[in-house]
């Protein structure tokens, strides 16, 4: 996700705006019966089995590339970390090939109704994102600037799309959090779960890379608190939608590219 770098009250206001996204999702869906495939609770254990040890060899890695300023981790290795290898290893536990195994995962059209259900969803988000900020001190320069941030949005979602918001929702929502939800057959704790592994991964960014958290533990921990929200968000879409993937990675990818937008324009 990115980082909107600021005060208390923003992250307050970010965590807020994803807590709106959520009881959104939660209205629009609400008839919305979800159906779970039957799938292998032996595979869906050893998947999780998998993506518990990638995770953390994956904490590790970026956490001694950032502290080493090495270019090991970031937006193109990601595609070999968080979708090419799990792919291939959730096709070998599941015995697919990979594009069975990428269907599993949500690689999937939307049906008509799904589609719009999600329009819906990400206009309300919008606007309660740039409500939201227009109690902030940038009021003036937000609606001043409103053509250049509603312009900048398609090209930062389109960016996103091909880089975190396509390769974080894959491995987490689509491998994590589903092998979980096989596993407890509790949804909505594996998807509470899944928000905080997803917090987690972005610890070392804070840590190393974030300018209101570098170099301290407290501070990291504060500004990733922000992203379990955001991780439920993303479950919770990716869930009501019956597993497909484009509604989460669309809903990461709007994320991104609003506060992205917004930060360009406004600096």
């Amino acid at each position: 996700m990115a980082d909107l770098k600021g005060t208390v009250f923003e992250e307050v206001t970010i965590i807020f705006f994803h807590i709106i996204a959520i009881i959104a999702i939660f209205i629009v869906f609400r008839k919305d019966k979800v159906v779970l495939a039957e799938e292998s609770v032996k595979d869906a254990e050893r998947e999780w089995i998998f993506s518990f040890i990638w995770f953390w060899c994956y904490f590790v890695l970026a956490m001694i590339n950032h502290a080493l300023k090495l270019d090991m981790v970031n937006e193109v290795t990601n595609w070999l970390l968080f979708v090419l290898i799990p792919l291939l290893a959730v096709a070998h536990i599941r015995k697919e090939n990979w594009k069975e195994a990428l269907k599993s995962i949500g690689i999937k059209r939307f049906d008509k109704k799904t589609g719009i259900k999600i329009l819906l969803v990400c206009i309300v988000y919008i606007c309660v994102i740039f409500l939201i900020f227009s109690f902030g001190e940038e009021t003036q320069d937000i609606f001043a600037n409103m053509p250049k941030i509603m312009a900048g949005i398609p090209l930062f979602m389109g960016l996103m799309i091909l880089t975190a918001g396509f390769t974080e929702e894959f491995f987490f929502r689509g491998i994590l959090q589903r092998s979980l939800i096989n596993i407890w057959k509790r949804p909505y704790i594996a998807i509470l779960v899944t928000g905080i592994f997803f917090a987690l991964y972005h610890f070392p960014f804070a840590y190393y890379l974030w300018e209101e958290s570098a170099g301290s533990v407290v501070n990291s921990f504060k500004t990733i608190i922000e992203h379990v929200a955001a991780g439920f968000m993303l479950g919770l879409i990716y869930y009501r939608s019956n597993k497909n993937l484009w509604s989460s990675v669309i809903m990461h990818a709007l994320t991104n590219a609003v506060i992205m937008a917004i930060g360009v324009v406004i600096g």
